[in-house]
């Protein structure tokens, strides 16, 4: 039998699945409808005999789990000795729900603002295990037969299944074909990695007002990000972009350009000078690094899209990258040659040399040997 921490993570996948296949996935706002829902339930139904009930729960958890990329935590390996039977005893389901609700709805409900809004509610992180904890102390039964406990809630859960045209990051074309590029990657600790995707390029709008749709996304991400452990989030733009490694210069600056003007700090970091050691684009006061991908570069080229037809930026916060453990305690540098010994066997090689500022490693440029992109002289 799987232990506890194998289930939970298998779990969440099935929810996914079948989320997707029954078009029942989950946002936010509903996932919060549905836990009101639920708690009204579970005061009805003192006695805790309501097969529906026990299912919503389980959906509940596991659909939250995926969207925010839940890992199973260490309190999954004892909570079902019987010493630990208090601690996960039904009565703090409840509010431990209420708690998850709280914690989504704050989520939702930010807005760019200076500064990024800060909180002491749980993480979905600490929330969602300890619910599957108490499911599994409270209801083992629920632990199989997944998904013909959620067939037999259909009825209920179409009620509360997100509008699949609206926007949701871990749903998102963008998210889900980025995905796909990090499962091809040979960076070592890409796939490790928990990442969201922006919305959808709308050709119909100008460059400003997609870059307006995008910081509306990446905000969010930025506010919860540092306490949800995520890494990264990514953008996709047509192809058109990335046509030429000038054509790509010109659009990171047009694009880091248009991101500063609807900065809430009013960074002045364009206004500074780049080429400085240590600079750093900021945003919402946090420093950020950029990779750009191009349709421009061959396949066997690090910064290729990995074969899709689209311009890729990804965005990490260095509050990420200064928290890797493979980037702290004096490892940067080893890790830094790990990887890119990794894409040289893959005959992949980039170069570092004439590229030690961070701002040099935006874009790449065609061939390893090259100078670094200057794209700033397009500002």
């Amino acid at each position: 039998m799987l232990n506890l921490l194998k289930q939970f993570v298998i779990a969440q996948r099935r929810a996914e699945a079948f989320a997707t296949e029954q078009h029942l996935q989950l946002n936010d706002k509903t996932t919060i409808n549905l836990i009101h829902y639920l708690i009204e339930q579970m005061e009805q139904y003192s006695n805790w005999k309501d097969q529906s009930t026990k299912s919503l729960l389980s959906f509940v958890i596991l659909q939250t789990a995926y969207r925010y990329y839940v890992l199973p935590d260490r309190l999954l390996n004892h909570c079902q000795k019987p010493e630990f039977a208090d601690e996960y005893a039904h009565e703090s389901i409840l509010p431990t729900l209420k708690q998850l609700a709280d914690t989504l709805a704050f989520y939702q409900s930010v807005q760019i603002q200076n500064p990024i809004p800060e909180n002491d509610l749980e993480s979905i992180q600490n929330l969602t295990n300890r619910l599957f904890a108490m499911l599994a102390v409270n209801f083992p039964s629920q632990l199989k037969d997944f998904e013909a406990h959620w067939a037999g809630s259909l009825p209920i859960l179409k009620k509360f299944a997100r509008d699949e045209n609206e926007y949701e990051p871990v749903f998102s074309p963008t998210h889900r074909q980025f995905l796909g590029a990090v499962d091809k990657t040979q960076c070592i600790f890409a796939q490790t990695g928990k990442y969201w995707g922006a919305d959808e390029w709308d050709n119909e709008l100008t460059f400003e007002q997609n870059i307006q749709r995008f910081a509306e996304g990446f905000f969010r991400f930025m506010t919860f990000g540092k306490k949800e452990k995520f890494k990264g989030y990514a953008l996709r733009m047509p192809a058109s972009f990335s046509d030429s490694v000038d054509e790509l210069a010109q659009t990171v600056a047009k694009f880091l350009s248009a991101l500063n003007k609807i900065d809430p700090t009013h960074s002045d970091c364009l206004q500074q000078d780049i080429e400085v050691k240590g600079w750093k684009y900021s945003w919402a006061g946090e420093s950020l690094f950029l990779t750009a991908f191009g349709t421009c570069y061959p396949l066997k080229h690090a910064r290729n899209p990995y074969g899709f037809d689209y311009t890729y930026f990804f965005f990490q916060p260095d509050f990420v990258l200064r928290n890797h453990p493979g980037l702290t305690d004096g490892k940067e540098q080893q890790s830094r040659e790990r990887i890119l010994q990794n894409f040289a066997r893959n005959n992949m090689a980039y170069s570092n040399e004439g590229k030690e500022k961070e701002v040099e490693r935006f874009i790449r440029p065609m061939h390893a040997e090259d100078p670094a992109v200057r794209w700033w002289q397009y500002l």
